[in-house]
């Protein structure tokens, strides 16, 4: 008779967990293969050996098995790499969890290595960068490319007269009429093609300074956007900016926004 289930070890990034019954969890990993459920039976007791292996945004290999019509079981863990900041750090943890709920939200368990190697990577500096708003706004064009739904910050997206604009953006502090954003399009609108459709549900104003941070994170690596001085009102426009354009492609509200907003305002 052929077994119902069959042992498997894999490595993976503990995104989020749930209590399950009385003394269980299920823990949500990142993998290279996609996104996986396992049930950790006993975890909750109060003298679990997997427990510490398995905390929030570490890197941990785990040996399951398959079980039909259920989580597959966890049955044991040894952490590889354990984030401590970004479990004890209050702001930390909160930019971590946005981004573990971008990743759930927007790959729905279709993923690759190069989608676990930018994780990894992303968690690891969070622990480290002097700024960690400002690194989350570096952060989210490249999930947003990785999940195909890149923004185009250099040329504009609007159509006026049945005709592409796609007038190339230089914004400079000198601008006196706004840019803005269409989500629906994908990216930025010149001031001739947001003043045509500024009345349009989707579309927002957007200042020169806020287009020149979005093109800069998207265009140049962390090391050269973190030494110029990021001005607070267009930190906290930003934040509106990027939850606008990521809820419209997710059609979902991440529940840490209003959080992470919060955060914002205190920097």
């Amino acid at each position: 008779m052929k077994a119902r289930s069959r042992l498997y070890r894999i490595e993976g990034i503990v995104l989020s967990r749930r209590d399950q019954g009385e003394a269980d969890r299920v823990v949500r990993m990142l993998t290279a293969d996609g996104i996986v459920d396992l049930l950790a039976k006993g975890i909750r007791k109060p003298h679990s050996r997997k427990a510490g292996h398995l905390e929030l945004f570490s890197r941990s290999q785990v040996l399951a098995s398959r079980v039909k019509n259920s989580w597959d079981i966890l049955s044991q863990a040894e952490a590889l790499t354990v984030r401590r900041r970004l479990q004890e750090d209050f702001e930390r943890a909160t930019y971590a969890r946005y981004i573990a709920e971008l990743i759930i939200r927007f790959f729905e368990g279709e993923t690759d290595v190069q989608l676990y190697n930018f994780v990894d990577q992303v968690f690891a500096h969070l622990e480290e960068v002097a700024e960690p708003m400002r690194f989350v706004r570096w952060v989210e064009p490249r999930l947003l490319t990785l999940a195909g739904f890149r923004p185009t910050w250099d040329m504009c997206v609007g159509e006026r007269e049945d005709a592409l604009c796609e007038a190339e953006l230089h914004p400079q502090p000198s601008d006196r009429r706004p840019y803005g954003i269409d989500p629906a399009h994908g990216g930025a609108l010149c001031p001739n093609c947001f003043k045509a459709h500024r009345e349009m549900r989707a579309v927002q104003q957007l200042s020169p300074s806020a287009l020149s941070w979005l093109q800069a994170f998207q265009r140049r690596e962390y090391e050269d956007v973190r030494q110029y001085d990021f001005p607070s009102q267009t930190a906290v426009e930003l934040s509106h900016v990027m939850e606008h354009y990521i809820v419209y492609h997710l059609e979902w509200r991440p529940s840490i926004l209003t959080l992470m907003q919060e955060l914002g305002r205190r920097e």
